[in-house]
């Protein structure tokens, strides 16, 4: 079995997208080394190769679907494959993920919005819709279903962890649909489906994009439980003991790294 282990750096993106900032970025650069070097050791005990793109992108939106363009490539040489955001720490005791998840299907952690007229409402009324927010992105993906003909649900996949073997990371033909997928978002954001305020913060998006696809073509895929994909925000803060791969949206990584 032929399996490699993924990650993706890059210390100089466009900080107008409003997903990064000064902090992020220096944090990434600051911590490069342990970073790597975490996953390296990962990749030894899962029996797996490990590669680290070092890349130089500075627009956002192809930056978004890089690691998916990535992950298709290495299906065509690897049994299996796993990405891992490069904010992504395996923990010590992390078991073999390969050992312990269907690789048949793709695996991906799920984060659900209810997106009822009431809950849109109170979102506009709070006035913390944008882009980069699960709810407004799960608001894109049941968009661009509709225009299908498709009544989708309100669930949203995080890429930070994705998993699966060569045949069915082919099924995805994620690359050779991104132009498609785009107009098809842009063909949303003119629409009436979702009020303005929000469609207006539709882009182009790799988990908008991955949930479309796995949704509308009914692509076989598992949910990757909490574990696998354990996020640290604002809403947790700290990992509890059963975080096998922690994943530092805010890049907090002094907390892990300089105990």
């Amino acid at each position: 079995m032929k399996r490699i282990i993924f990650s993706i750096f890059n210390g100089n993106v466009d900080q107008n997208n409003g997903s990064t900032s000064d902090y992020k970025l220096s944090q990434f650069n600051k911590y490069k080394p342990q970073l790597k070097a975490c996953k390296e050791k990962y990749a030894l005990k899962c029996k797996s190769d490990f590669f680290l793109h070092e890349i130089d992108i500075t627009d956002y939106d192809s930056l978004q679907f890089e690691k998916i363009i990535l992950f298709e490539k290495y299906a065509n040489d690897y049994d299996e494959v796993l990405y891992l955001d490069f904010d992504v720490v395996p923990m010590s005791k992390a078991r073999n993920i390969f050992e312990f998840v269907d690789t048949s299907k793709i695996a991906m952690h799920p984060l659900r919005r209810d997106l009822k007229h009431n809950k849109l409402r109170n979102a506009l009324n709070d006035g913390w819709i944008d882009g980069q927010r699960v709810f407004t992105k799960t608001c894109a993906k049941k968009a661009m279903l509709l225009l299908e003909g498709i009544n989708g649900n309100d669930l949203l996949y995080n890429t930070g962890v994705t998993l699966g073997n060569s045949e069915i990371i082919k099924k995805l033909q994620f690359t050779e649909q991104i132009e498609y997928m785009n107009n098809l978002l842009d063909n949303s954001k003119e629409d009436t489906l979702f009020p303005k305020e929000i469609s207006d913060n539709f882009f182009y998006n790799n988990e908008v994009y991955m949930s479309y696809l796995i949704e509308r073509d009914n692509i076989p895929h598992i949910d990757l439980t909490e574990n696998w994909n354990f996020i640290i925000d604002d809403v947790q803060s700290h990992p509890t003991s059963t975080g096998e791969l922690l994943h530092y949206i805010k890049k907090e990584f002094e907390t892990v790294f300089d105990l």
